[in-house]
This record gives C-alpha cells, structure tokens and sequence, in this order.
C-alpha cells in the first residue's frame, strides 16, 4: 500500500523536522506540494507534537506547513509549465509519481479548472500532484496560488491541531494510515467513474450542458 512505499520518507521527514524545527516543516510540505509523497498526514501531525512539548508553536507550524506548501505548489505549477506532460510520464516514475496520477489530475484538471487546485487540497495523495496540470496548462498563475493558500491553510492547521492534541499519541495517526488508503482509493473510484458517466453519455446531454473548459484564465 501507498504507506508502506512512502516509509522511509516519513522517517526522514520526523528526523528533519525534529532536527530544523519550522524550516523542517516549511522544507517537507514544500516537498509534499513539488510532487514528492511526504504525507502531510505525518508532517504536520508530528510538528503539533512538538508544539504540544513546548518545543515549537502550534501556530508557528501550521503557518510554516502552509507556506511550505504554497511555495511547493509553485514549483509543480514551473515544472509542468516548462516539461509538459510527456516528461513526466517518462520520467516521473523517479519522484514516485506514475503516470495514473498524472492522467488522474489532468482529468480532475479538465473538469473543474483551477478550481481542482483547491477542491483537491484536503484529498491525501491528490494534492500531491493536482498543482502539475496547472502548469501543463499554463494557467492563470495568481488564481492557482490564491486557490493553493486557500486550500493549504485550513489543512495544515487541522493536521498540527490533531498532532497537538494527541502528543506523544501521535503515531496513533501513520497507525491508520492504511485506512486513508482505501479511503483515497474508493474516492478516486468514483471520481472516475463521474468522469466517464460524462464523458460517455448520449450526445444531445453533452450538448445541452456548457462546455467545460481546460483552464480558467
């Protein structure tokens, strides 16, 4: 499962984040947002239970988590604007991002515009790489970091907020990791299935709904 992939970057992030404090944060959400697949389940989690040790501020971590993201989100927004989409399916496969996920959030991307930058923020694993079609697309680049703060800030803060509150308990979180697994899975399931249920039905609906474009301006 995706948990047991990702294991050794949660080590690592705990390690950095305990050794830089909030530039460990800022630097794995920013890593999280550029395409790498640190949850955000453990980052933000395990920087609350260093707020809740006193060695760190609550607020302190959910602002340098969301920052981190926002600015990770920049950087996913670049690579897709200046590489495209064939790089990445050829080689994104190194960073651990396959090309499901790519033709996952172009289709999510091609459905909801930018707006998907902001729906998907609060979907693990989907936000990961939902800021890349952005770029591919060339998007407005305000809107996309406007909709990227808006979403990152909220998330970041209930994550920091749930490692506060557990403390030393706040393993009890990865512990159920594999729980979000099946949840993710089941919501991409559906979301494809909306898509194919619009994209395949009988023409004269397509033709009476207003065409949804690509990307907003």
């Amino acid at each position: 499962m995706i948990s047991e992939l990702i294991e050794p970057l949660k080590q690592w992030a705990e390690h950095t984040i305990g050794s830089l404090g909030y530039p460990g944060v800022f630097l794995m959400m920013m890593l999280d947002s550029a395409n790498i697949p640190i949850p955000s389940e453990v980052i933000m989690p395990f920087g609350g239970m260093l707020a809740s040790e006193g060695k760190l501020n609550l607020h302190g971590v959910a602002i340098a988590g969301t920052l981190g993201s926002v600015v990770g989100s920049a950087i996913s927004y670049w690579l897709g604007a200046l590489f495209g989409k064939e790089f990445f399916l050829k080689y994104g496969k190194y960073v651990l991002l396959r090309p499901k996920e790519i033709y996952l959030a172009e289709r999510w991307f091609a459905k909801y515009g930018l707006k998907a930058t902001l729906y998907f923020r609060i979907v693990p694993i989907a936000r990961t790489f939902i800021s890349l079609p952005a770029g591919i697309y060339k998007s407005h680049f305000g809107i996309f970091m406007l909709y990227s703060l808006i979403g990152s800030l909220p998330w970041a803060y209930l994550w920091a907020w749930i490692g506060f509150k557990l403390g030393q308990n706040w393993t009890e979180v990865s512990n159920y990791m594999h729980w979000l697994d099946y949840i993710v899975l089941a919501g991409l399931a559906f979301l494809l299935v909306r898509f194919l249920v619009y994209r395949f039905r009988k023409p004269k609906a397509v033709e009476a709904d207003a065409e949804v474009p690509a990307a907003e301006a």
